[in-house]
């Protein structure tokens, strides 16, 4: 993939010659996006050798815009039809905000921001299905019963049978065909998104805009909201949960005429189905594959199953999964009980002339040092004497250049590996230190980034930020 087909399309639109950064990869996916930046505008690019994936994105995209939905609008396409260009939406997901929050319930603008996302949710859902061309739906037209094998099957081995748990084969697939059936009877007409969570909403003038809808389908109306209720790393409360469900129903009984009761036979045998693709992928990336951070989202999971389980009376149909559900709720604690939970990371940033490299304090020897004397220096400037890296203009000045990105990708590349490693061996501890010349504007700006990332990455992990020099601290 050649990064300077985005370059040429950017120039094609404006008329100059870009800035490029890289964006993070997508989990899953192998889309790999750039912002690109002039002096007067910012676009992302996209890079995608998945040719029938973009096309849905293209078309999908350019139909939910003319119906005044908010998503990104496709500007321009590469011949190859493997990179294209889309307004830039910002960096703000609903994701960080409702996974950093402070209190365990949502605040009032995290509320908010959740109930027009669940009104926005209707009007995509319900859309004219006459103005999309559903050879264009990737990679199925609907959610059928191939779909919903692939979950099921997903959960079977990648969570059962890595967890050991014992089921009689033919059983449980009798249990499957017969959940299969109980879902394949509610009406399949709607716009599905399919994997409609908080990752996939970004916040741009506090307004909630939508992006990754191109393995959108037909479907159900109740997956998509209780995908977006149930997320593991949202670890919504039940309160919240009700709430949010209530305006749901609300809203759309202002909008159409769904039987709201007939939904909600539907809703929870939904919201099981999702749990168990959810739990499988876990399993896939966690158990097998071993990282970390999806194995310390397994408990959260399996509480979100344990609230769902007591609604679910027609389980009583599918005795031998419903067994197999009942253990799995029993295993809680053993995640819960992990040490992942009590990892403890230092990040911190310090002066080479004042104090030089700190000194290990915890008793463990001490971790990465990176020199950040490499990399531009805003301190040169009058303008920056009184500021650091925490403030916006030094954050402006330093993102700018592709060397400081590159620099702090390095350092959260290793730093991930190595508390992937630690996290599996049950180790607990590890400092990363950034220096610069004053201990002010690039080891700060530096360690900033890499904290915010890396919790990102390990939500569940303790974080300390030291900015010695600064004499700030804080937990994250």
């Amino acid at each position: 993939m050649d990064v300077a087909k985005l370059e040429k399309l950017f120039q094609n639109i404006s008329g100059e010659v870009p800035e490029v950064s890289k964006l993070f990869k997508k989990s899953g996916s192998g889309r790999q996006y750039y912002r690109l930046k002039s002096k007067k505008l910012s676009l992302i690019g996209c890079m995608n050798s998945d040719i029938d994936e973009n096309e849905a994105f293209f078309h999908l995209s350019g139909v939910f815009g003319k119906a005044g939905l908010n998503v990104p609008e496709v500007l321009a396409i590469d011949e190859s039809r493997q990179y294209y260009i889309q307004t830039d939406l910002g960096d703000q997901m609903l994701y960080d905000l409702v996974t950093g929050r402070q209190t365990e319930s949502l605040d009032d603008y995290l509320l908010d921001q959740y109930k027009k996302v669940l009104s926005a949710l209707i009007d995509f859902q319900t859309i004219n299905q006459s103005l999309i061309d559903s050879s264009k739906y990737y990679p199925l037209p609907v959610f059928n019963r191939q779909s919903i094998e692939w979950d099921l099957n997903y959960f079977k081995y990648y969570f059962l049978k890595l967890h050991d748990i014992t089921f009689n084969e033919r059983k449980l697939q009798t249990d499957f065909d017969a959940f299969i059936g109980q879902l394949l009877n509610d009406e399949m007409h709607y716009f599905m998104f399919r994997d409609f969570q908080s990752r996939n909403i970004l916040l741009k003038n506090d307004e909630p805009w939508f992006i990754d809808f191109q393995g959108g389908r037909k479907g159900p109306l109740a997956y998509d909201l209780a995908s977006l209720l149930y997320q593991a790393k949202a670890n919504l409360t039940p309160d919240d949960r009700n709430k949010l469900l209530r305006h749901y129903l609300s809203e759309l009984e202002s909008k159409t005429d769904i039987d709201a009761a007939r939904f909600m036979d539907y809703y929870y045998p939904n919201a099981l189905l999702r749990t168990l693709q959810v739990l499988g992928a876990y399993g896939f990336r966690g158990l097998f594959q071993r990282k970390t951070h999806f194995l310390t989202s397994i408990g959260r999971a399996l509480r979100n199953l344990k609230s769902i389980l007591p609604s679910l009376s027609a389980l009583n149909h599918v005795p031998e999964l419903s067994r197999c559900l009942h253990e799995l709720v029993e295993r809680i604690p053993e995640y819960e009980n992990k040490q992942t939970e009590k990892f403890k990371l230092v990040i911190q940033s310090f002066s080479y002339l004042d104090g030089g490299v700190p000194p290990d304090t915890s008793g463990h020897g001490g971790g990465y040092v990176f020199d950040c004397r490499m990399l531009p220096n805003p301190g040169r400037d009058p303008y920056y004497a009184n500021m650091n890296g925490m403030d916006k203009e030094v954050k402006d000045y330093l993102e700018k250049h592709e060397e400081v990105e590159a620099f702090i990708a390095n350092a959260i590349e290793f730093g991930t590996k190595h508390i992937e490693t630690y996290l599996n061996k049950d180790f607990n501890y590890l400092s990363i230190s950034f220096g610069c010349t004053g201990g002010q504007h690039r080891s700060v700006y530096c360690a900033e980034q890499t904290a915010s990332q890396l919790k990102k990455i390990f939500p569940d992990i303790v974080i300390q930020v030291n900015h010695l020099i600064q004499k700030v601290t804080y937990q994250c």
